[in-house]
Order: C-alpha cells, then sequence, then structure tokens
C-alpha cells in the first residue's frame, strides 16, 4: 500500500509528501474510519430514514468484512444484574439470555433477546405492572459501569459485540537513501483484501488528492505488470 502511494503520488521514497511515520499516523486514522463506515455513521441519518448507508449486516459484503471484529461471550456470568462491558468493546450486537421452563414434563432451553432499552423507556417498563421486565421477557440499560440486565436474578447471558481493529503498524528498516518493509515486526489490516484499495482511496483523501477507486485500481494493476 505504501508503495502504491508513492506510485500515485509520483515520489519516491525521499520525496516529502509522505514520509514513513506520516504513513503510519494516517493508516491507523483510516483504519477506524473504516471501522466507523462499516458499522454504521450516525452522521448519515437524516428526516425520514433513520438508518445509514452502510451498517453491520446490511448486506452479506458487509457482514463478512467485520467478521474478524465480531466477539461472542457465551455464558458469560453477571453479578447483581451487571454485564461487564469488555476493554475491547466498541458496539453491541445482541444479548441472548437461555430461559428455561418446563413442558410436558421436560425442561426447555428458550433462548430470549435482552431488549436494550433508553432509561426512560426502562423505566417506564418496570413502573408498570403488565409490562415489568420478567425472565421471558428481559431488558438492559446501557450505563458507564456496564450494561443493567432486568430482572436482576438473571445470572447468565450470551454476549455479542465488535471489538475495536487493531492498529496497523508499518515497521521499516532505514538505510542510506532507502527504506525496507519490515514485514516480521509490522501488524498488517485485519481488513479483507478486497477492501485494500477502498483504504487507499481514504489515505489519497488525506493528503488531499480525490480518485476512484477503479482508478486506484488501474495503478496497482500497472504496479504489478511493472514486476513491483
Amino acid at each position: 500500500m505504501y508503495e502504491l502511494l508513492e506510485l500515485i503520488l509520483n515520489k519516491d521514497y525521499s520525496g516529502n509528501i509522505i514520509s514513513p511515520d506520516k504513513f503510519n499516523q494516517l493508516i491507523k486514522v483510516v483504519n477506524i474510519d473504516k471501522f466507523r463506515k462499516k458499522s454504521g455513521l450516525p452522521e448519515q441519518y437524516q428526516p425520514g430514514r433513520p438508518i445509514p448507508l452502510e451498517y453491520a449486516d446490511i448486506t452479506l459484503k458487509n457482514t463478512d468484512d467485520l467478521r474478524p471484529f465480531k466477539k461472542s461471550m457465551i455464558n458469560t456470568g453477571i453479578s447483581g444484574g451487571i454485564l461487564p462491558i469488555p476493554s475491547d468493546y466498541a458496539h453491541r450486537d445482541s444479548i441472548t439470555y437461555k430461559y428455561t421452563r418446563t413442558i410436558d414434563g421436560s425442561s426447555v432451553v428458550i433462548p430470549r433477546p435482552v431488549e436494550i432499552l433508553r432509561e426512560s423507556q426502562a423505566v417506564a417498563r418496570m413502573g408498570n405492572y403488565t409490562k415489568q421486565p420478567t425472565l421471558m421477557y428481559p431488558i438492559g440499560v446501557v450505563r458507564s459501569t456496564g450494561i443493567f440486565i432486568y430482572p436482576a436474578t438473571i445470572t447468565n447471558v450470551d454476549f455479542f459485540y465488535y471489538r475495536w481493529p487493531t492498529d496497523p503498524s508499518f515497521v521499516y528498516n532505514q538505510f542510506e537513501g532507502y527504506i525496507t518493509y519490515n514485514a516480521a515486526s509490522s501488524i498488517e489490516f485485519e481488513w479483507p483484501r478486497d477492501e485494500h484499495i477502498s483504504l487507499v482511496a481514504m489515505l489519497l483523501s488525506y493528503i488531499g488528492i480525490n480518485l476512484r477507486e477503479a482508478d486506484i485500481y488501474q495503478y496497482a494493476e500497472l504496479k504489478k505488470q511493472k514486476g513491483e
């Protein structure tokens, strides 16, 4: 990706447009930008369209692109009705409670979704005798100290969430007049290969150059044809 940027910018390693250290900073920025876009940008909400143009699971492609970041905490114990938020937590996917009831003398497990509500909605539910949260219809509220599950007698849930992407790192060996890529010490993007061109497009936009992905792809093909 770094060499492709240099080709597009028509600069060698000694050029001043994009230094290796600047590139290192930019790849961390576009990594989070890509994650935000794939997860759903709130800036794209509009009156009459309460969803963004792109979000998790909107297409098979988006589901696959976000697959490396999806984590599961099966049968996770909770204490005092509080589900701790993991340190790498970025966005919630779902919380499920395994409700158990007896049917025809046999114990049957029925997975039930924990409905996440705003504070005002949760208060309205808990204050309504006929709509209070139950083991069959549990609710949750997201707070700074964790996700509060009601009724608090629930002790185990299945929690699915998206973690933050690992920061990529471009490590290189410096020689007089040129550098070489240190693959062993670098950290690659976790995005699928077919997203790398769009990442290059995002890098270029930060530098101040706007190109269509098709144009960038042509540059990449040119580089391959030259055996570089």
